[in-house]
């Protein structure tokens, strides 16, 4: 879990110092105030449900694809819920959201899956 959390803290920092980079020089009038908080938002829930992952896949592996998949739906809808609401609110800028929240998105889910990956390579 240490790893991970490491290895998310690392991405997000670099996360972090790209978006300053793009919406500070390239970009500056798409940037969104919101972006830090997106990427909070998607760091301490990628890290809870990892961890709620390991917690099950230590006690019960055969559990853990059901956990895994189930684990999967609640955060798709949880960040369904995140962007609609954000999109109802401020839908002058709802395509550079939507992109800013694939992109974190893809790149949380990778790390997670290749982490999920390695662990269920070793049971």
């Amino acid at each position: 879990m240490k790893q991970f959390i490491v290895k998310i803290l690392g991405v997000s920092v670099v996360m972090t110092l790209i978006g300053w980079l793009v919406f500070s020089r390239f970009l500056p009038h798409y940037y969104l105030p919101v972006f830090p908080y997106t990427l909070i938002f998607f760091l301490i829930f990628t890290i809870l449900v990892h961890a709620l992952q390991l917690r099950v896949a230590k006690k019960d592996f055969g559990s853990f694809m059901r956990t895994n998949m189930l684990a999967t739906m609640i955060k798709l809808i949880i960040y369904s819920v995140f962007a609609v609401v954000y999109i109802v609110n401020d839908r002058e800028n709802a395509l550079t959201f939507v992109i800013c929240l694939v992109i974190i998105y893809t790149v949380f889910s990778f790390i997670e899956v290749t982490e999920l990956s390695n662990l269920s390579r070793k049971k």
